[in-house]
């Protein structure tokens, strides 16, 4: 048996072609088709491979992780839960063994979590061989019979129950904390997020090492975007399942005492995480982030928690997301993919959802939807101000256009298509049952009225029988016309009636728009909000978009709108915080639907925050 160096390293977040060093003159440098299956090779930053551990076994794995088995004399590692003093410990073997035990026994958990029966182990992905299958790969939890299926959750189950009896776990954490070795902190949060996929294990995580939390919000803030941000995130992700059903308070005072939203926030606007070298790790770093942070507000108590402009701020993210939605980038990303041996082009900010939705890559717009509105329906003047802003109602109609049950993405994800739904119910349909309740007590009111007040008058009776009362167009309105209301055609096509203004709007939004015969001659009234795009006023949407699905607007591009005088603003406003979204106090929200400033121009694309 020989130990060698290998010429290069395949480890994740390595250098390909690293050339390592030899730290013992026995050892030799060998290239990758030279090395045997006996041979123990050392690859970059201290990692080694040993022909035993090359293998699924999960048993062999977890005695070599915690060396339970070996006698405490012997047992000379900084991971060792029994040693007095581990820190000062330098890496020894046994140390190196348990890094190769943590990868593959995050690779198993990784793969059984996915219903997979193989994958790679630390030396296949080092060596570039072919994944392994776990059952020939030592693995034995399997059930013997071949043709009975396999229950991957019970078996992911039992394997995770392993882990939690042997202590592996406060092993882990102490491989976390130690920052000697590249790559090690990112495989102990593999591990911790594969065991942590079950509630009663991340409950006993939260109890035994209570500032974890705050050692994944650091992590977040600050470590790499591959090695840190990303993993830290899923493992928070789960975490926070537990935090928001168990009703954990502290721990979710924590997360506010450290003004994650606004870390988050902060990290979104990042524009080195944008360009076209790590666009990629950014679109799964955004996911990650929006399906926490929704989970985290799914409680009006929750949301109520965080402060008003964390709020907002995300309000304002999550709307730049669902713009960015429908913009045309493809013509300035080809740009980009024919000159991508400039430097120059390399570091171009792209619109990543548009980046990946032409890869195929499910992106963040059904986390960034809900979570909107996870806010937006617990805060009634914002609301309020999405409600009545003729913008929002027609950036919903686009988005709904273009990712409705007729679209091409309705396949690929049908997640946004429900989301965007939730929000035409929620945001539209809650005001108009209330609405609904308010014209039914007039109606009674009416009828009693007319009831006392009638003095045996005789009526028209073949005129009542042959009149024909007509029924609201709007699809979420049950309202029938009487006598004492009139309802009123549209304006444009003269076809569909509507019992009010505002249930025209609603319907306009919701699919009127499109079959309206006027829709070219359509002309808002005088204080309507007037959109401009790069000069250009787009009374609906414009004839590009019905072709393309998008809107051909560049990021710098911002709409421009008439301001309006709000008597009692519900933020100060501060230097920190003029760029965020302006609404209307609830002191004038029962005054005329006025010009607001747009709820986009505020949004301000690529900039960066003081």
């Amino acid at each position: 048996m020989r130990c060698i160096a290998a010429n290069r390293s395949v480890l994740t977040v390595l250098d390909q072609n690293a050339t390592l060093p030899d730290f013992n003159d026995n050892n030799q440098t060998a290239m990758t088709n030279d090395i045997e299956c006996m041979d123990i090779i050392q690859f970059a930053d201290g990692w080694y491979s040993y022909p035993d551990l090359n293998t699924f076994n999960s048993d062999l794995l977890l005695d070599t992780l915690t060396i339970r088995h070996i006698k405490p004399s012997k047992a000379v590692s900084p991971w060792n839960v029994r040693a007095e003093n581990p820190t000062v410990i330098p890496l020894t073997e046994i140390a190196t063994r348990q890094l190769e035990a943590l990868f593959n026994l995050s690779q198993l958990l990784f793969g059984l979590a996915r219903a997979e029966q193989s994958n790679y182990t630390f030396r296949d992905l080092q060596l570039g061989q072919q994944p392994q299958r776990f059952r020939e790969a030592g693995f034995n939890k399997f059930p013997n019979n071949n043709n009975r299926p396999i229950d991957f959750f019970a078996i992911f189950q039992l394997v995770v129950n392993d882990v939690v009896k042997s202590g592996a776990i406060d092993i882990v954490f102490m491989m976390y904390k130690d920052s000697r070795i590249r790559c090690v902190k990112q495989k102990c949060l593999d591990l911790l997020s594969n065991v942590a996929t079950i509630p009663e294990v991340a409950r006993l995580i939260l109890d035994r090492h209570a500032d974890f939390l705050i050692q994944l919000v650091q992590g977040i803030r600050d470590g790499h975007l591959i090695e840190e941000k990303i993993p830290s995130l899923s493992v928070l992700l789960r975490l926070c399942k537990v935090i928001v059903n168990k009703n954990l308070l502290d721990s979710y005072q924590s997360l506010i005492d450290m003004q994650f939203i606004d870390i988050i926030i902060d990290l979104f606007d990042t524009s080195e995480y944008k360009y076209i070298d790590s666009v990629v790790y950014f679109i799964k770093f955004e996911s990650l982030a929006l399906q926490c942070l929704n989970i985290m507000l799914q409680c009006a108590e929750h949301v109520d928690m965080w402060s008003e402009k964390a709020q907002i701020r995300l309000v304002n993210y999550c709307c730049t997301l669902l713009h960015k939605s429908v913009l045309d980038d493809e013509q300035k990303y080809n740009h980009h993919h024919h000159n991508n041996n400039n430097n120059n082009q390399n570091k171009t900010e792209i619109n990543h959802l548009i980046y990946a939705e032409q890869h195929s890559i499910i992106h963040s717009l059904s986390y960034a939807t809900l979570t909107f509105l996870s806010v937006v329906r617990c805060r009634k003047e914002i609301g309020i101000f999405y409600r009545e802003n003729e913008h929002f109602r027609e950036l919903l109609s686009a988005m709904r256009h273009k990712y409705g049950p007729r679209s091409e993405f309705i396949s690929r994800d049908p997640s946004i298509s429900n989301a965007l739904n939730q929000i035409a119910t929620i945001l539209f349909e809650r005001h108009q049952r209330k609405k609904k309740l308010r014209y039914h007590y007039y109606q009674q009111q009416s009828k009693e009225y007319v009831k006392q007040y009638s003095y045996g008058q005789d009526e028209d009776e073949d005129q009542d029988e042959n009149r024909q009362y007509r029924k609201c167009s709007n699809s979420l309105c049950q309202m029938i016309e009487n006598d004492q209301v009139t309802f009123q055609t549209c304006p444009h096509c003269h076809k569909l009636t509507y019992c009010s203004q505002y249930c025209r709007e609603v319907h306009w939004t919701l699919n009127h728009n499109l079959s309206c015969r006027s829709i070219n001659n359509y002309i808002r009234k005088e204080d309507s909000t007037v959109l401009y795009t790069n000069n250009r006023c787009y009374e609906t949407l414009p004839a590009p978009y019905q072709d393309n699905n998008t809107l051909s607007m560049l990021h710098s591009s911002t709409f421009e709108t008439l301001p309006v005088q709000i008597s009692q603003p519900v933020i100060q406003p501060t230097v920190e915080i003029t760029h965020e979204l302006c609404y209307p106090s609830s002191a004038s929200t029962t005054t005329k639907k006025k010009s607001f400033k747009t709820l986009l121009s505020l949004l301000r694309f690529g900039s960066k925050r003081r």
